[in-house]
């Protein structure tokens, strides 16, 4: 009974997984097509969720998602990897909840004139972003490590997600920056999903 018990926790809690990236997606594709002028390619995600934005409550709902995502990632792990991606989750809840000022609304946000001085939400914005995306290359490289003797392709593939992340992160900005930081989102939350439904006992 009590394995039982167990493996019902572990499906809920990848369904939880599964469904809060989902739930991202759907969420903020909806949000970014009800903003005239917002751009896919060209406005960040968290703008939808920005004060100021017609459509916040869509975007913190969507941001939201992501950060439950990952703290279910982290309740169907077991071990070390759990650690990374509960603060992977927690980053963002964070980010969810600090929301940068869009004091013209979502499209165009954080460019003159739609801009604003930064505030102490706007820091821990920034801040959260930065601490989700170390939680989850760590959580990457413990994956990695576990699957390097057992399944050799898997774990060189985590490790070309993880690398992929950090390159598309550091690259978000400029007129093309939705579409960078979407291509990292697809890299982070694409990878969630398959560790959470394919790699077994490497992450629970």
């Amino acid at each position: 009974m009590r394995g039982n018990r167990g493996s019902d926790r572990g499906f809920r809690a990848r369904g939880v997984a599964v469904g809060g990236v989902a739930l991202f997606w759907l969420g903020s594709l909806v949000a970014g097509s009800l903003v005239p002028g917002y751009s896919i390619r060209g406005d960040y995600v968290s703008s939808l969720a920005g004060r100021g934005s017609s459509v916040a409550v869509f975007g913190i709902v969507a941001i939201t998602a992501l950060g439950v995502a990952h703290l279910g990632a982290a309740a169907a792990s077991r071990g070390v990897v759990a650690v990374p991606l509960a603060l992977a989750g927690l980053s963002g809840l964070t980010i969810a909840a600090f929301r940068t000022a869009c004091p013209l609304g979502a499209a165009s946000c954080g460019t003159p004139p739609n801009d604003a001085p930064a505030d102490l939400a706007d820091t821990v914005h920034v801040l959260a972003v930065v601490g989700y995306e170390i939680a989850l290359v760590a959580a990457m490289a413990v994956v990695a490590v576990r699957l390097v003797r057992t399944r050799p392709l898997a774990a060189a593939l985590t490790v070309a997600a993880a690398v992929g992340s950090v390159v598309l992160a550091l690259n978000i900005g400029g007129p093309d920056l939705g579409a960078w930081q979407r291509a990292w989102l697809i890299v982070n939350t694409g990878w969630l999903v398959v560790a959470v439904t394919r790699l077994g006992p490497h992450t629970d």
